[in-house]
């Protein structure tokens, strides 16, 4: 997950300087009330039925409508999507557009929610307990089992006292969406203005908590430096983000240097083994912020990076 989960719709537009791109030139949203999905639907499902599933993340193609990432990922060869909160935000016409086409099981999960931290490591509950409404509601709408939870980024701010903050901060989600039929999976970030940065931390937030699932960014991973995935509790995954990134120092790595998976230099067969070593099968999202991938033509992006995911996972059968 990257770090413009805040942005809404129309902002993240604005920034990406990319207008939307379908495969068909466009959507047209249906008018009338969003429809939702029940919360048997959107309850998370038994995690063998989604084992070695790929998924399109959103990220990958962004400036693509929702709904016309769904029909992408259908004929690239993925099991569906995982939806972006900055296209479903304060965008009911694309979320109608999008819940009027999308398949059961098809959207695993929204990405996501942001754990704000004041500058003095306590958690910012106000702006999570607005934030989280509207991505339930998504959630809801879709299907989607899983909201995906991030640490904040703040510089200076360190492990020691960034931690409790943020672990304040994923019980609350967790218990808001429980009430909504929603699992939260929580995913740390490698950058070094990110206080929960590696394997371990990531494990420290969710130890002694029930009721939160892990994501892994092979990104973040890799910006973390690599490490063996000893403290990490590989028995909570739920997600594998996979993707690639250049050489390029560690500090200096951000998600637009994202590349798809075998065209850089993170260790993805160590990785992969390690993964199967310690029993994980699946299910794993292809996850690039590229602002070359959101230029071109998403069925070509997620064509070529739905047989780079296959390959990889292959691999390490």
């Amino acid at each position: 997950m990257g770090d413009t989960i805040a942005r809404g719709a129309g902002e993240a537009g604005r920034a990406s300087g990319v207008s939307d791109r379908s495969p068909g030139g466009g959507h047209v949203a249906p008018e009338g009330p969003i429809r939702m999905h029940d919360a048997e639907t959107v309850a998370p499902r038994d995690a063998d039925q989604r084992r070695g599933h790929l998924y399109l993340n959103g990220a990958t193609v962004m400036t693509t409508p929702t709904d016309c990432q769904l029909a992408v990922a259908r004929e690239a060869g993925f099991a569906g999507i995982e939806a972006r909160a900055e296209r479903l935000v304060g965008a009911a016409p694309e979320l109608r557009a999008a819940a009027a086409t999308v398949r059961p099981d098809e959207v695993w999960s929204l990405n996501g929610v942001r754990l704000g931290l004041r500058p003095d490591g306590g958690s910012d509950l106000d702006t999570l307990a607005a934030d989280m409404p509207p991505r339930l509601e998504i959630c809801r709408a879709l299907g989607a089992p899983y909201l995906l939870a991030v640490p904040a980024r703040v510089p200076g701010l360190g492990p020691r006292r960034g931690l409790p903050g943020t672990r304040d901060g994923l019980a609350r989600a967790r218990d808001l969406a429980a009430v909504a039929g929603v699992r939260v999976a929580f995913e740390f970030l490698g950058f070094p203005d990110c206080p929960i940065g590696t394997p371990a931390l990531a494990g420290g937030v969710v130890s002694d908590m029930d009721g939160v699932d892990l994501i892994l960014d092979v990104a973040h991973w890799h910006a973390s430096g690599s490490p063996p995935l000893d403290g990490f509790p590989v028995d909570r995954l739920a997600m594998v983000h996979l993707n690639d990134l250049p050489q390029k120092p560690l500090h200096a790595l951000e998600d637009a240097d994202r590349l798809l998976p075998l065209e850089g230099v993170i260790g993805l067969s160590d990785l992969m083994r390690d993964l199967r070593a310690h029993g994980y099968a699946g299910p794993f999202s292809l996850e690039t912020f590229n602002p070359a991938h959101w230029a071109a033509d998403p069925l070509q992006i997620a064509t070529r990076g739905f047989r780079a995911v296959t390959a990889v996972v292959r691999a390490a059968r």
